[in-house]
């Protein structure tokens, strides 16, 4: 499937509004629709905030909008959050920390799944059932919410869960997980019926 072009048109995520539909038709109005982030409209709608939640050592506080590190709260918080580690569910963005998440699905919004380490320690530790046996206990949860898993697929992309540029291999690890995501991407989408 070609990535398209054509002077398509698409935007970063960070918004100024405070309504949260109004921000939503606006980011749903582009070719290429993008999850909104509305730090005006609640600090917890801020990337930085979001990508913190049980992050040991985090200090947030939302009357003052900052986010700080402390040294001693992670020392004091990093055996409860490696206790969660094998918990996929425990790092999702809670309903507190985004009131746009799920309006954004419904209302047309993809979600990219970046699941495949590309760094040579963490992929080793990988393989194609563990990779979906975590996809799938993410998915579990979220259909235990209320969210259908149809829907779910149906609004899902998946991809290396980062860039990469400190291997000492180079670009070796790199290409054998953008195999092994082609690779989850076919058992899925076969497991799922999804297939053209």
């Amino acid at each position: 499937m070609p990535i398209p072009g054509q002077l398509l048109t698409t935007a970063m995520a960070v918004m100024p509004h405070t309504d949260v539909d109004r921000a939503l038709n606006v980011a749903l109005s582009l070719d290429i629709p993008f999850w909104p982030q509305l730090p005006r409209y609640n600090y917890y709608e801020d990337m930085y905030v979001q990508a913190s939640e049980h992050f040991p050592g985090i200090l947030l506080d939302l009357e003052k909008r900052t986010l700080r590190f402390s040294l001693e709260k992670f020392m004091d918080e990093l055996e409860e959050t490696m206790a969660h580690f094998e918990e996929p569910g425990y790092f999702d963005i809670s309903d507190t920390y985004s009131v746009v998440y799920k309006k954004f699905l419904d209302r047309g919004g993809v979600i990219v799944w970046g699941i495949v380490p590309t760094n040579v320690e963490p992929f080793e530790k990988e393989n194609l059932f563990s990779l979906e046996k975590r996809l799938e206990e993410v998915w579990s949860r979220l259909h235990g919410k209320g969210m259908d898993r149809d829907f779910l697929l149906s609004r899902s992309l998946l991809s290396p869960a980062t860039c990469c540029l400190v291997n000492p291999d180079g670009e070796k690890t790199v290409e054998k997980a953008f195999e092994l995501i082609r690779h989850l991407s076919e058992s899925l989408r076969e497991k799922y019926r999804l297939l053209d």
